[in-house]
């Protein structure tokens, strides 16, 4: 039995690595340290939105398995315009929209996420 689970362990691992090199990092901590948890797609998964080395923005949700399919925006209001408008299209309870790396009263569509705000 642990000798399946460190094959699985092993295995997806590789996958997160692979999906960091194709985004242009070295290794998934730095895709983590770079990116935002947006809302939540009940039960388990959540969309993200992950800023890259050049300034742009991905947005990707963790449904499957790795490597991940993402869209890329210029610009972090087009990366949260888009998420947004998913949200709505898919009809999510609205306690499911909860950016990360804001501070309550701040307005996410003004303003970029800062990593020293985010959900512990």
């Amino acid at each position: 039995m642990d000798r399946m689970f460190k094959f699985l362990k092993t295995f997806l691992s590789g996958n997160y690595e692979d999906f960091a090199k194709q985004l242009g990092f070295a290794s998934w901590n730095e895709v983590m340290e770079s990116t935002f948890e947006v809302f939540q797609i009940p039960p388990d998964a959540s969309y993200f939105a992950t800023q890259l080395s050049k300034g742009t923005w991905i947005v990707w949700n963790d449904e499957g398995h790795p490597p991940y399919s993402f869209l890329q925006f210029n610009t972090w209001y087009e990366a949260i315009e888009h998420l947004r408008t998913v949200f709505e299209e898919e009809g999510y309870p609205e306690e499911c929209w909860n950016p990360e790396g804001f501070d309550t009263e701040e307005d996410v569509f003004d303003n970029v996420p800062d990593k020293n705000k985010r959900i512990q």
